[in-house]
């Protein structure tokens, strides 16, 4: 409380700061005394906000908001954890006088000051997309997720059939031209041992023949 003025807030005024867009925080002012109050708002930064009004009268009982826009930012300020900015509201009782000039005489007795300091903080992160009150995903998203699973896993189990199967095939058939190899192997051995002894006969029968007509 500064002379029946109470100032919110009384320590630090905050700015979530985002990039490239002005800021807004709001000085509010309230007299609680039984007389009217000059207020007077400085800045150690002026270039860097705007403050609306930065001088004017509070009545008794009423409130005066006093808005400060920071303006907009290319870049994260290197003091981003501890700003240096500071703001100071002075107040004193008017008097019935409009003159600044002369209720805020530098030295004079009745002014009081407040001093604010500065804090920065990021904007805060997009909301849940799943609604309040909610413990786990909804009904929907269960059965689209399970689709999903089901459709991403489906492939890879026919493709492991379709490759059994393929081996199964080919072993059959691996097997059976084994077999038709071996038949064909065993039959030309016939032949061969079948025409060997033919071939002998024969040759036995014409030298029996020979002797027998020349004998």
């Amino acid at each position: 409380m500064s002379g029946g003025l109470q100032i919110q807030p009384d320590d630090e005024l905050k700015f979530r700061l985002e990039l490239k867009k002005q800021i807004p925080a709001t000085i509010r002012l309230y007299n609680s005394g039984n007389e009217e109050i000059a207020f007077k708002v400085k800045t150690t930064a002026p270039k860097k906000y705007c403050v609306k009004p930065n001088t004017g009268f509070v009545k008794k009982g009423e409130t005066v908001n006093v808005h400060v826009i920071m303006q907009a930012q290319r870049e994260w300020p290197a003091d981003m954890m501890k700003c240096k900015d500071k703001f100071l509201v002075q107040s004193c009782p008017s008097g019935g006088s409009t003159e600044f000039t002369e209720l805020f005489v530098k030295g004079k007795e009745d002014i009081k000051e407040q001093k604010l300091k500065v804090s920065y903080s990021q904007p805060a992160p997009p909301p849940s997309p799943v609604p309040e009150g909610e413990e786990g995903p909804s009904e929907d998203a269960t059965k689209a997720k399970s689709m999903f699973t089901a459709a991403e896993t489906a492939p890879v189990s026919n493709d492991v059939g379709s490759l059994q199967r393929e081996l199964e095939r080919f072993r059959a058939k691996n097997e059976s031209l084994s077999k038709d190899l071996d038949m064909a192997l065993q039959g030309g051995k016939r032949e061969r041992s079948t025409g060997f002894t033919l071939f002998h006969l024969l040759l036995v029968a014409i030298v029996a023949f020979l002797v027998g007509h020349y004998s």
